[in-house]
């Protein structure tokens, strides 16, 4: 049933922001090309948001505005980081009948979203900006999480885009187009009490003739097990990609794409004051071993995001979702009730030893470079100045380079990496 008349044409607004500033540090960029050794920057991200509800129609607008600073006049400089004042959200909501308890609604306009693992499709929480999609949107969900969700999108494409715009902080509105659209369905079912399962197709479809030419489908199957106080929890996800897709942007030849994604985790999480975890897990996404066979096998994680799993993003991003294969090992603890630690190791290696490293175009074509990227360890602390209002976060990656960065011709800067980050968010 709907609203009754009566509810129907009640208005209701909410306002609500976010305001988070972050210093991070490198030393010994990874990246190759010319570009500084080390570097500092402060990030800034504020955004303001009304929610409408009128009963049946609804809708939320949303303002963020995303800047960087830095002292270094050739400082990295990108869409990621920089976003001056524009819209991430502005769309209307129609309530179908549902049952109560339920979602059944229709979206249409500009909007964010995350689906499933969030692996593929994530609204950013460390990245400067975000991502952010024009198009229509159903979602039927009930009250025990199990929901369908299907989307027809073109994605938002942040601008400006070149380097000396981005460090000034120029303003351009954010557009769409249809040379790119991305699409798909997902679904998740309850399998008992705690087991959940989830089916997923995305598909995008790339035109731009500064593109790649991406047309493929990604479609996967996901498990998985929520972590619970004093049991155990863990997941497997398979995810496949078919299709076709071009080397780069400047290669006129399209190539059969063909990739794949899998990961496998097992953790405990114990029933104490302190709530330990520790959890193991494996990773693996495809790379190009031959770029002469007329394949592309290199997988891409399409608009997910790396943070929640492998690093800081921002200057560092040293882990990506495509050409490596790499085991964890995660602890994680809180001291206090409000304070919260969390320790990682990993081993980091290429999937194919002939195709590049992440998004640092670091490669050595031969293959005797070998596969050995390194072992990487991250530590994060977080403590709630005002809980559920105020937290600060400290944390960093630090990187033992292996023979893969010592060896390959490109690669800058010899030996170990690190990086830091000290922040503050604000929710009001």
């Amino acid at each position: 049933m709907g609203p009754s008349s009566g509810e129907r044409w009640q208005p209701w607004i909410k306002f609500s922001g976010r305001h988070r500033t972050r210093f991070e540090s490198l030393d010994k960029q990874f990246r190759a090309g010319n570009r500084p050794v080390a570097e500092d920057q402060w990030f800034i991200r504020t955004s303001i948001r009304a929610d409408i509800d009128f009963g049946e129609l609804g809708g939320t607008a949303e303002l963020m505005d995303s800047r960087a600073w830095g002292a270094n006049p050739n400082r990295q400089a990108s869409t990621a980081f920089v976003n001056t004042t524009d819209f991430v959200e502005g769309n209307v909501i129609y309530k179908l009948d549902a049952a109560p308890g339920h979602t059944n609604r229709l979206l249409a306009g500009r909007y964010t979203m995350s689906l499933g693992s969030r692996r593929f499709v994530i609204r950013n929480g460390f990245r400067n900006t975000v991502n952010t999609f024009t198009g229509l949107d159903y979602l039927w969900k009930d009250d025990e999480g199990q929901q369908t969700r299907i989307f027809w999108t073109l994605p938002v494409r942040r601008r400006p885009f070149d380097a000396p715009s981005l460090r000034d902080h120029d303003f351009e509105w954010d557009d769409q187009d249809k040379d790119l659209q991305f699409y798909g369905l997902f679904t998740a079912r309850n399998l008992s009490d705690r087991a959940k399962l989830e089916a997923y197709v995305f598909g995008l479809h790339e035109d731009a003739p500064d593109s790649a030419n991406r047309r493929y489908l990604t479609p996967g199957i996901r498990l998985h097990r929520p972590s619970k106080k004093g049991d155990w929890h863990g997941e497997v996800e398979l995810t496949a990609q078919g299709g076709t897709s071009r080397a780069s942007a400047s290669s006129p030849e399209d190539l059969d794409h063909r990739a794949w994604f899998g990961r496998i985790a097992l953790g405990y999480r114990w029933d104490t004051q302190h709530d330990w975890m520790v959890q193991v897990a494996y990773d693996y996404a495809s790379g190009d071993d031959d770029p002469n066979d007329g394949e592309n096998n290199r997988f891409d994680s399409l608009y997910g995001a790396p943070r929640f799993e492998y690093c800081p993003t921002g200057l560092w991003g040293f882990v990506q979702r495509t050409n490596f294969m790499t085991p964890e090992l995660r602890f994680s603890v809180r001291p206090t009730p409000h304070t919260w630690v969390m320790l990682s190791a990993r081993d980091l290696r290429l999937a194919s030893a002939t195709d590049s490293w992440a998004k640092s175009r670091v490669r050595d074509p031969s293959g005797a470079a070998g596969d050995d990227v390194g072992q990487q360890y991250e530590l994060r602390a977080r403590f709630d100045v005002l809980p559920k209002n105020m937290f600060l976060e400290v944390g960093g990656a630090y990187l033992v380079g292996g023979g893969f960065f010592e060896n390959a011709p490109n690669a800058p800067n010899g030996g170990d990496r690190k990086m830091g980050f000290v922040e503050m968010r604000w929710t009001f």
